[in-house]
């Protein structure tokens, strides 16, 4: 497992989830059982590409959470899609197996992370 990859990616993902997320506030004045619009298919696919890497780095009991933020993301579902990897974040703080390979200012980066899932 490298940190370097996880924190590159991981960032970013939630980013594309952020906006994602600003795009879903602009439907407030729908249809209250419109659906929401999915993203362009060239952001699902840097989605895609950064899902894939991190599941590359993470034990495969937890690739199931990446696999489900790519579908809630592809949906246009970024509050569901973060709460995947809220799930991820939080086991890369707790879980024994990741805390030893995370240096301290990683964990500081990963609790940064974790808080801005949290404003989804």
């Amino acid at each position: 497992m490298d940190e370097k990859t996880i924190l590159a990616e991981l960032g970013p993902a939630i980013n594309s989830l952020k906006t994602l997320a600003l795009v879903a506030l602009d439907m407030e004045d729908a249809h209250p059982l419109a659906l929401p619009e999915p993203p362009e298919p060239e952001k699902v696919a840097v989605y895609e590409r950064q899902m894939t890497t991190l599941a590359q780095q993470v034990n495969p009991r937890h690739r199931s959470l990446l696999n489900a933020s790519l579908q809630d993301y592809r949906s246009g579902f970024p509050d569901r899609a973060g709460i995947y990897l809220q799930e991820l974040v939080k086991n890369f703080l707790q879980d024994p197996e990741y805390v030893a390979a995370f240096s301290p200012d990683a964990q500081s980066r990963l609790k940064r992370c974790l808080a801005d899932l949290l404003e989804l």
